[in-house]
């Protein structure tokens, strides 16, 4: 699982003596067979072989940059016949013995970068974009804390309740049994209390978005009432589930089911709303629109449907970019062809620091061109 330290640890990490290798790999084999993949990989590091032949000034330059580039091919070989990850985000400077790799959770565009830090602006876009869940799982007994993101479910914590076993089997009757009741009562409230109090524990280490529930509902009744109110704030869905018997697929299974439910309902709401706002000119959709809006500067959120590319035209003077026209409207320069402007215009937004999100599937902005932008004014 990927942490905001982490990421921070990469934007830490500089070198002056050797380049950093960033790369960025769709390897979602829905789209494409696995041979097709490798393919696309070895075209991506011979290319990029080339194109850095002349930045590497240095024998130990590029003899690092080569063993950056064969232990990311072997790895992606690995990586392309298991079929576990949509994409990787992988790091190295083999120079440094620098060597990172991160599973990602959805599509990204093929990116091979090589700088003297890493090239972390697509991974903090998917980032943003993901929430991270704390995952309670709680009985009158039992207690576990979870927390899930980028698809990985992490326990924290295991709490086992001093809740008295033989309450459960009453007492003799009269003034004892209620003792015993009230005892048994009391232990179960304490034990809900210790929970809610780790789960916030947590978040005020590392805040999570939204929080998931699990358990017996009648349960979860009781003990929402001891959750701090940040945390019932981000309360989000629940789950039936036995805490006494944990089984993390299932655990990992059902709150991968609900965060998917609220992410495609955010995606169509946020989709409906662009284009909404399109028809009063608050938005534009379609590739030649927002093209013109994000080289104007004019762009607030980038709003692209996954997998979608179109081919056009880009000025390697200006960055201006252009659907049809061979010749750049800006600086009159010739302009290169491009097979996929919607890369391009994702980098450029990264650049401008707009916000940039993805929708998945069917949404209202697959209609009105699958590419969108909502503007600043």
């Amino acid at each position: 699982m990927i942490t905001r330290q982490q990421v921070d640890q990469l934007l830490q990490f500089q070198n002056g003596r050797y380049l950093v290798t960033s790369c960025y790999l769709n390897l979602d084999r829905a789209q494409l067979s696995p041979d097709a993949l490798k393919i696309r990989v070895k075209d991506l590091l011979r290319s990029a072989r080339h194109n850095l032949d002349t930045r590497t000034a240095t024998h130990e330059q590029r003899e690092s940059l080569q063993r950056d580039f064969d232990q990311i091919e072997d790895h992606v070989q690995k990586e392309t016949i298991a079929g576990r990850h949509r994409a990787l985000a992988l790091f190295s400077c083999a120079g440094e013995k620098f060597w990172q790799v991160y599973p990602l959770p959805r599509q990204v565009r093929n990116i091979l970068v090589a700088d003297h830090s890493p090239y972390v602006r697509p991974l903090k876009v998917i980032l943003a974009q993901e929430h991270r869940y704390g995952v309670v799982l709680v009985d009158r007994v039992h207690g576990h804390i979870f927390e899930m993101y980028m698809g990985e479910l992490l326990e924290h914590k295991e709490l086992l309740g001093d809740v008295p076993r033989w309450a459960n089997e009453g007492g003799q009757g009269g003034r004892e049994e209620r003792n015993i009741e009230r005892c048994y009562n009391g232990a179960v409230r304490q034990h809900f209390q210790n929970v809610a109090e780790a789960a916030f524990k947590l978040f005020q280490q590392d805040p999570f978005d939204r929080l998931l529930l699990g358990g017996h509902h009648e349960t979860l009744v009781e003990f929402k009432e001891h959750l701090h109110p940040y945390l019932k704030a981000r309360l989000a869905g629940e789950f039936t589930a036995d805490p006494s018997r944990i089984n993390l697929p299932d655990v990992l299974r059902q709150s991968q089911q609900i965060a998917q439910h609220l992410a495609a309902e955010h995606e169509k709401t946020l989709a409906a709303d662009l284009v909404h706002k399109a028809v009063t000119g608050r938005a534009v959709t379609g590739v030649a629109a927002t093209l013109t809006a994000l080289g104007r500067g004019e762009v607030q959120l980038l709003l692209v449907e996954e997998g979608y590319e179109a081919a056009g035209y880009w000025c390697p003077q200006c960055q201006h970019l252009d659907v049809d026209s061979a010749i750049c409207s800006q600086c009159q320069q010739p302009a290169e062809l491009c097979p996929d402007v919607v890369d391009k215009a994702v980098e450029l937004a990264m650049l401008k620091s707009c916000r940039i999100e993805q929708v998945q599937g069917h949404t209202p902005l697959r209609e009105a061109g699958r590419i969108g932008a909502l503007l600043r004014y």
